[in-house]
């Protein structure tokens, strides 16, 4: 069992696509994501919040063709669907731009607090790029963008909620 903990543990490092570098050589940051102008087929919105000591989660996905309301609470998931119109997604999207959501910034923490709840919510336009703010065990959002963060995650949260009613 011990020999191939070696091996594994190279193809491992090889495979995570980190650079190694000698010190003078100069690695790529990762590009800033940029919101489509629009809604696109491949736009897409994420949120969860759960974790910590409490035994319930909200997940919620909102895509092109389907979006999913979530809410686990003891351990049973209680899904609910529904379909925005172009109008609605329209208006999530602005409402997203507007609270400079792709702007956000987060800070990771020293050390994990555990049994910490995790807010996250992130924006992708299908695999070209994906951007993610959260709050949680190892990250927190900046001072000065978590108004904008909590402002976006209650509009999801709320427009879920009323889709679903």
């Amino acid at each position: 069992m011990k020999y191939l903990f070696i091996p594994i543990s190279i193809l491992l490092l090889n495979c995570s696509g980190s650079k190694t570098t000698s010190g003078n050589e100069t690695v790529d940051k990762p590009k800033a994501f940029v919101m489509p102008a629009t809604w696109t087929k491949d736009f897409s919105v994420t949120f969860y919040e759960g974790g910590g000591m409490a035994y319930e989660s909200t997940n919620i996905f909102l895509f092109a063709d389907s979006c999913r309301y979530v809410k686990m609470e003891g351990g049973v998931d209680s899904v609910k669907r529904f379909v925005l119109t172009p109008k609605e997604k329209e208006e999530v999207f602005v409402k997203l731009k507007s609270f400079n959501f792709d702007k956000i910034e987060t800070v990771d923490l020293e050390g994990t607090v555990y049994d910490k709840e995790t807010t996250r919510m992130c924006l992708a336009e299908g695999i070209k790029q994906t951007f993610c703010a959260e709050t949680g065990a190892t990250q927190n959002i900046k001072e000065k963008t978590k108004g904008d963060f909590y402002n976006a995650c209650s509009y999801i949260i709320e427009l879920a909620k009323n889709k679903t009613k």
